[in-house]
């Protein structure tokens, strides 16, 4: 039995948190093992076990967050129980210090602000008519903090191989993450209005309006300088298995460049007709005779 004491033997995940996991932890193996010298499959096995811990842990409490901030609920207790639970056991494992507790702060700070903003954007589906009172520095927060789990698992990869932190490295990959996020975020709009999740562009649209996708290109334009000239102060090494990795992302979406999709001036009526095309497509479905 269990002892209940035992952080290590507390039930944290669910097989759909492994399943969001996945995608995760093979694109953080194949980008950033080679960053700290280490290879596949072989070094991957060797901290599977903390490495998909953590991220599908991360992952529940992300999926737990989601059905909160998609009907604009505001809960902080589950998040910061979950984290807390991570750092017991990350603690227990001498894996703990505090650039790790400091980046599993910032994702209880991120799922904070998700909550907040997007209730706030859930009742202001209409940004061209009403304001939902965000700030721009709350959205860069929120932004910035976003991919708090890739950093938590690079500094575990440190700590996992007894290496010092390479303090330009993580500036660089953070820069990188940042716009890997806002990339993410312009695919998956769509998707995040329906679900009122946290989304940049969405967010851009309800502080600047017609003008949003200008205001994020300059957004991106000045991450992108940064990004390059942290990218500069790298090793040639890791300079070559960065434009190597860039080089796959973009083949595997078709294009690098920056493409914006249609911003929805009115996302209550736009839920609302995809709501009622959903319905009626699987009302339709069910017509169909069985041979």
């Amino acid at each position: 039995m269990a002892q209940r004491d035992d952080p290590a033997a507390i039930t944290t995940i669910s097989f759909k948190a492994m399943q969001r996991a996945r995608a995760t932890i093979e694109d953080f193996s194949r980008s950033y093992f080679p960053y700290v010298g280490l290879s596949l499959p072989d070094d991957f096995f060797k901290y599977l076990d903390v490495l998909v811990w953590v991220e599908a842990t991360i992952y529940q409490l992300d999926e737990d967050n989601e059905q909160l901030t998609e009907t604009g609920l505001i809960d902080h207790q589950p998040t910061a129980a979950g984290i807390k639970g991570i750092c017991a056991v990350l603690s227990q494992q001498e894996l703990m210090d505090e650039a790790v507790q400091r980046e599993l702060q910032q994702g209880l700070r991120y799922w904070l602000l998700e909550q907040d903003i997007c209730r706030r954007l859930l009742h202001a589906p209409r940004p061209l008519q009403t304001s939902a009172q965000l700030t721009a520095a709350e959205v860069l927060e929120c932004h910035a903090a976003k991919s708090f789990d890739y950093r938590v698992l690079c500094l575990l990869l440190f700590r996992l191989t007894k290496k010092p932190y390479d303090e330009a490295l993580l500036s660089f990959l953070r820069l990188d993450e940042m716009l890997v996020d806002i990339s993410d975020d312009l695919v998956d709009y769509e998707d995040d209005v329906l679900a009122n999740s946290f989304n940049i562009f969405r967010c851009y649209i309800q502080l600047y309006g017609r003008e949003a996708e200008l205001r994020l290109v300059e957004r991106i334009s000045s991450l992108e300088e940064q990004h390059g000239r942290l990218l500069a102060g790298l090793t040639e090494d890791m300079r070559e298995h960065y434009w190597r990795r860039h080089r796959e992302a973009s083949e595997g979406q078709g294009s690098d460049r920056w493409v914006f999709p249609p911003p929805i001036y009115d996302e209550a009526t736009y839920r609302e007709r995809i709501e009622r095309e959903e319905a009626e497509a699987r009302a339709g479905g069910g017509n169909v005779c069985q041979l």
